[in-house]
């Protein structure tokens, strides 16, 4: 990693413990390596620092919405009222018009073809809120958006590159739609909003009029930004434009002792969580979830469409219906490291690595009822899809092991394995694995080894 003196963490933390302490009341629910988070607003900071996407599941009224306008607004300079303005509410009448773009009307009728963009695709950082209200019909019309930032509209696009984007979710109700998969698979990790506990509850119910709220508003920069969205200038016009807002916004932050993050630190925060290196036992952890979540002795491989089975042991791949995806392996990377990097550590350990991996996979996959048998009566402080990964993907129960447990049954074999790979020892290798693997009873990891080697 390059060395870094730990000033950006530091304004990184700050804001975390700002939001936390005086607009987003939270209980911290998620620890790693000693240190204690809220994982609501953990899980929304590292989102900010790597651009990514995230899920917000909760009640109505449980501060999904909240939470994600507070971290748009002081991770990414733009006032507060302004990102409420520009965020998508989600309703069943929403068409690729109402939250793309639309024909401009006064051109089309001179035989001219011209699109005028929605706010919320110009604006950098996005929110979507009561997304699972829009119909899973109109849900493919954000795919390429979430997934690549790029926008879609007649013969014309917007190509914004990656920008934290963040969707919440009511608990199913009459009016809610289920969210089509290869949407979930866009979402980088999914959260839970809770409850606060009755202290912040009672304390926030003081603020019936959102009276903190005016701190990070500003009415006047607000009508000058929501101008330039309109001013039908070119996307790249319109953004440097909105540095100018960006940059007033900035001296009321200051003012009102918010640290801030310029586009240079960004810039840096990326390098630096790039840079960021796995130890081993984090690495290996992820090979074996990754080989539990994509092999089958059975069938070759982990597909959507063929039947679960435990022929070949009580493995992650028995239990949940469909296969791993390139996109939730790479989401665990990134979130661990930019975990790693908060923590001011120069690699990702093991517990980095275990305590993100659930909040990546659990709105992905989807187990079968024999597995949510296994838990559902259960006492848990977690949602049940939850608390089941994070059961499996640590040591599990005492009827079904989970990955963590079977990791440090087996890393010393297949550790052995790879040094003899390494020592040129392929044959060796080989035979060791094939005895491992004990005719398909053994862990996934040697079977995708072998293969590996068999090539070689």
């Amino acid at each position: 990693m390059s060395k870094s003196n730990g000033k950006l963490q530091e304004k990184v933390r700050k804001l975390y413990d700002k939001i936390s302490q005086d607009f987003y009341l939270c209980r911290d629910d998620f620890e790693s390596n000693g240190e204690k988070f809220n994982s609501a607003l953990l899980m929304g900071t590292l989102t900010e620092l790597n651009k990514g996407n995230m899920l917000l599941f909760g009640e109505y009224g449980g501060g999904k919405t909240t939470s994600a306008e507070y971290l748009q607004s002081v991770f990414n300079g733009l006032p507060l009222d302004l990102v409420k303005r520009v965020a998508i509410r989600g309703n069943p009448q929403l068409t690729e018009e109402k939250m793309v773009g639309r024909p401009h009307y006064g051109k089309m009728h001179q035989g001219e073809e011209d699109v005028v963009w929605q706010h919320f695709v110009q604006i950098g950082p996005k929110i979507f809120d009561e997304f699972n209200r829009m119909p899973e019909s109109n849900q493919a019309v954000v795919l390429n958006g979430v997934d690549r930032g790029e926008w879609n509209y007649l013969n014309d696009f917007i190509s914004t590159g990656p920008q934290p984007f963040f969707a919440t979710c009511n608990y199913a109700d009459r009016g809610n739609n289920d969210l089509i998969p290869p949407i979930l698979d866009r979402f980088d990790v999914a959260v839970e909003s809770r409850f606060p506990g009755v202290a912040n509850a009672l304390h926030i119910a003081q603020d019936y009029h959102s009276d903190k709220d005016k701190v990070l508003e500003n009415f006047e920069l607000t009508r000058k930004a929501l101008e330039i969205l309109s001013s039908g200038e070119s996307y790249e016009e319109t953004q440097k434009e909105l540095e100018r807002i960006v940059r007033d916004y900035e001296i009321i932050l200051r003012d009102n002792e918010f640290p801030i993050l310029s586009t240079q630190d960004r810039e840096k925060i990326e390098q630096e969580v790039r840079a960021v290196s796995f130890d081993r036992d984090a690495e290996q952890y992820f090979a074996f979830l990754v080989a539990e979540m994509n092999t089958s002795q059975k069938y070759g491989q982990k597909r959507s469409i063929d039947p679960t089975t435990t022929e070949n042991g009580l493995y992650l791949q028995a239990s949940f219906i469909g296969s791993g995806s390139r996109r939730e392996e790479k989401s665990i990377v990134r979130y661990a490291k930019s975990l790693a990097w908060l923590q001011k550590q120069n690699e990702v350990n093991l517990d980095h690595v275990a305590q993100v991996a659930p909040y990546v996979l659990w709105h992905r996959i989807k187990w079968t009822s024999e597995a949510q048998n296994a838990f559902k009566d259960n006492d848990r402080n977690d949602p049940l899809d939850l608390y089941i990964t994070k059961n499996f993907l640590g040591d599990g129960i005492s009827e079904i092991p989970g990955v963590k447990k079977r990791f440090t049954e087996s890393q010393e074999n297949y550790q052995r394995v790879i040094d003899l790979a390494g020592h040129g020892k392929m044959n060796k290798a080989l035979k060791e694995a094939r005895e491992y693997m004990a005719d398909g009873r053994g862990h996934p990891i040697f079977q995708d080894v072998i293969k590996d080697l068999e090539r070689r």
